[in-house]
């Protein structure tokens, strides 16, 4: 890239905003990192990624919670067949998570969000209009692409089109939309809502629709986002007309990260790398372990069969009205959610997320407890019978849900795209997307018998499971709040050179000077021929 490219920019008409280092006032904080500062472009394009993926995942996620029966009376399907249905959206999700990965890295984020709606619309209106159960089944399954697509672009591009100041808050989003998605799933779901006639399920499934096009129309006024664009693209003019169309002001400093600190913390060329270059290189690959053992816990906490056996779990515990239930646990979703959003620029991931596990786990224990109770009327050397355990199991599934939500059902969605450089960020989603799905899959299709092999003591499985990976989390997880990428990304490489690698502040390490690293890349981005 030679240096009329830098001349270019002075023409540039959306890029011809002024740079500054300016200061706000109150805050400290740089004008370009503030919610003051983002245009109302921006705003809608979090919107709508945020229903167009975040929601499509809550809403398909949930929504046979409380149809499931109705599904099963209308096509008159066997227990193995429903089992397959539940199930086909991780089994599509995995092949939608493999495809996302290559083509946000070959096509651009939003390209590959388009081409995504495909897939959505066509699922949900199989869904929708399906005359059997195998029409049905294929529907659900094209969905599942949709939605694994879904996970990994809409994380991506939300954590990219945000300043680092509040880039929690946006990243969130996925998570607060997914929780609006599964709590209206729980709602028009229900009987009482959707009626036992056959248009009521329908227009339910059709929903989804009308917000996957709404998508599609912001998409067409964005671009694709400015670390695509300086990273993958190479393209410094096309960058700054980006960055200039999400703010209102461009300083030095964002500048900087975004062009010269993102366009190569990893010395690669600036191209996108092959997954086999990830594992060979230290930081990346610390970067897709820690990402992987996130994705791993969050489908071993049993949240899929939570969410899908949610009427079953209830009856399981002697919970006298297990529909309402399912609604409690999507308001506690959405305020969890919300809370999460607002407190993680502020107070951290790595606190959310541990303390969120910690919670997560004492809530297993409780189910467990309550279930066993119930069912064999002992537990251990304890008689414990009753009907307390009715309560005590709703209330404990609320707890989970709060855990889940402020822990591995919000922080995760943005986390890994926040450890990872740009140029490995496709193939790193890729893998632990794919295997987050795999999970679910294999969790949704085998918990029906897991809970009776193992019944009453289904969760203590999980609740173990949960506490090996809170102590990997614990010494590995580094904290990301408020800290430019390339920062990240220089940490995490010190923290591989150590063994074993936990985070810095448990044993000495050297100093990182990642503005040495800008300076370079800036260096190279300007002399690259």
């Amino acid at each position: 890239m030679d240096t009329t490219n830098r001349e270019g920019n002075d023409t540039d008409k959306d890029a011809d905003k002024d740079t500054n280092k300016d200061t706000d006032k109150d805050t400290g904080q740089s004008l370009s990192n503030g919610f003051s500062n983002c245009t109302p472009l921006f705003w809608l394009a979090t919107a709508a990624a945020s229903v167009g993926c975040g929601f499509q995942h809550g809403y398909a996620l949930a929504i046979l919670g409380n149809t499931l029966p109705i599904i099963k009376n209308r096509f008159d399907v066997s227990d193995v067949y429903m089992s397959g249905i539940v199930s086909g959206n991780a089994l599509g999700a995995i092949l939608g998570a493999v495809l996302a990965g290559y083509a946000a890295d070959r096509l651009g984020r939003r390209k590959a969000l388009f081409l995504n709606s495909i897939f959505l619309n066509v699922g949900w209106s199989l869904m929708a209009g399906a005359p059997s159960q195998h029409f049905f089944l294929v529907g659900r399954v094209a969905v599942g692409v949709g939605v694994g697509a879904a996970s990994v672009l809409g994380n991506m591009f939300l954590s990219e089109i945000s300043p680092v100041s509040i880039r929690g808050f946006i990243g969130n989003m996925f998570g607060v939309s997914g929780s609006l998605g599964f709590f209206l799933s729980v709602g028009l779901g229900m009987p009482q809502v959707i009626g036992y006639k056959d248009i009521g399920w329908r227009l339910v499934f059709a929903f989804p629709i009308l917000l996957v096009l709404f998508q599609d129309a912001v998409l067409l006024a964005c671009t694709d986002t400015p670390p695509y664009l300086a990273t993958i693209k190479r393209d410094i003019q096309e960058t700054l007309t980006s960055l200039a169309k999400y703010r209102k002001v461009l300083s030095e400093e964002e500048v900087e990260n975004v062009v010269y600190g993102e366009a190569d913390v990893n010395h690669t060329g600036n191209r996108v790398l092959f997954l086999r270059e990830i594992l060979s290189d230290s930081g990346h690959r610390l970067a897709l372990i820690i990402g992987l053992i996130l994705h791993s816990s969050r489908e071993l906490s049993g949240i899929s069969a939570v969410y899908s056996y949610t009427l079953q779990i209830f009856e399981e515990a002697n919970v006298s009205d297990p529909e309402l239930g399912t609604v409690g646990i999507g308001l506690i979703t959405v305020f969890t959610a919300g809370l999460v959003a607002l407190l993680a620029d502020k107070i951290g991931r790595r606190f959310i997320m541990i303390s969120g596990l910690v919670v997560l786990i004492a809530a297993q224990i409780s189910i467990g407890v309550s279930q066993t109770c119930y069912r064999t009327g002992k537990l251990l050397l304890w008689s414990c019978g009753g009907e307390w355990t009715g309560p005590v199991a709703l209330v404990s599934v609320f707890v989970f849900t709060a855990g889940f939500v402020s822990s591995l059902g919000s922080i995760l969605w943005i986390y890994v795209n926040e450890i990872t450089a740009p140029e490995a960020r496709g193939k790193t989603n890729l893998v632990c997307f794919a295997i987050h799905w795999g999970l679910s899959m294999v969790v949704l299709f085998s918990y029906d018998w897991i809970d009776k092999s193992l019944a009453p003591y289904t969760f203590f499985l999980f609740a173990g499971f949960l506490t090996l990976f809170l102590i990997v989390v614990v010494f590995m997880m580094p904290e990301t709040s408020n800290k430019p990428i390339h920062q990240v990304c220089h940490e995490l490489r010190e923290q591989s050179k150590r063994w074993p690698p936990t985070v810095a502040f448990l044993r000495k390490c050297s100093t990182v000077h990642p503005s040495n690293d800008v300076a370079s890349a800036k260096s190279q981005v300007y002399s690259t021929p």
